[in-house]
Formats: structure tokens, C-alpha cells, sequence
């Protein structure tokens, strides 16, 4: 027994961050009250024919480009959070992405079909199986 005196007992400590957790840590999202008593402010005084000191064109410019601005940052999920290279990376892919969905969209079922039959009569005769033995 006397070989045990010496063990410390509880529980195990580390030291240290946990690994999976950033250099940031956890943070919990800001509520956004004053913008939406904002905009529903102006909103209300548009419905209501008031005059917030701008002409109406220029209001609904301006709602039109917050449309936009919205639809940038829902782009993911933390865009806030993103470094600016994850950004512009996260843009060209969307960016590629939507071409590509335009060029198979301009073209018809068999339109695809012809090109492909195209493509397969184009290729060389080095890839069919060779006969073998007389004949």
C-alpha cells in the first residue's frame, strides 16, 4: 500500500485551448434591434406618403441596393466572419458556377446529344479493341 501514497488524485487538468475551437473562440451574434426599427421606420413612412427628405426615386434606389448588398452577404453563412481571399474565392466559384449553368442552359437535349455523337466520331481509332487472329 504504501506504493500509492505518493498518486494524486481527481480529476485530470488540462492546460491549453480546446483544439477544435478557433483562436476567437465562441461568440454570440449581436441582436440587431436598431436596424429593424429603423427600417421599419422608413418603411412605414414610405406606405404612409412621408417625405423622409429624399426623392422617391432615390428611396427606392436605395432600397434596391440594400436588396443587393443583402443578398452578397447571404452569399455564406459567416461572410462576415470570412477572411477576404475565402471571400473572393467563395465569388469566383459562384461566379464559374453560373456560367457554366448559362452554357447548359442555352443548349437543348439534343443539341447535347449531336455534339456528343460529334465528339465520339472525332476520336481517334487508337482506344477500339483491336482484332485478333485470322479473319
Amino acid at each position: 500500500m504504501s506504493e500509492y501514497k505518493n498518486v494524486v488524485g481527481g480529476r485530470l487538468k488540462l492546460k491549453g485551448k480546446a483544439l477544435d475551437v478557433k483562436e476567437g473562440g465562441v461568440k454570440k451574434k449581436k441582436k440587431k434591434h436598431q436596424l429593424e426599427e429603423s427600417s421599419q421606420i422608413e418603411h412605414d413612412e414610405l406606405h404612409k406618403g412621408g417625405n423622409s427628405g429624399l426623392p422617391a426615386d432615390h428611396n427606392n434606389e436605395l432600397i434596391e441596393a440594400g436588396k443587393v448588398g443583402d443578398e452578397e452577404r447571404n452569399l455564406h453563412p459567416d461572410y462576415d466572419h470570412l477572411t477576404p481571399a475565402e471571400r473572393r474565392y467563395i465569388e469566383q466559384k459562384q461566379k464559374i458556377d453560373m456560367q457554366k449553368l448559362a452554357k447548359v442552359a442555352n443548349k437543348s437535349h439534343r443539341d447535347r446529344i449531336q455534339d456528343f455523337n460529334q465528339y465520339l466520331a472525332n476520336l481517334s481509332e487508337h482506344y477500339d479493341i483491336p482484332k485478333v487472329g485470322p479473319g
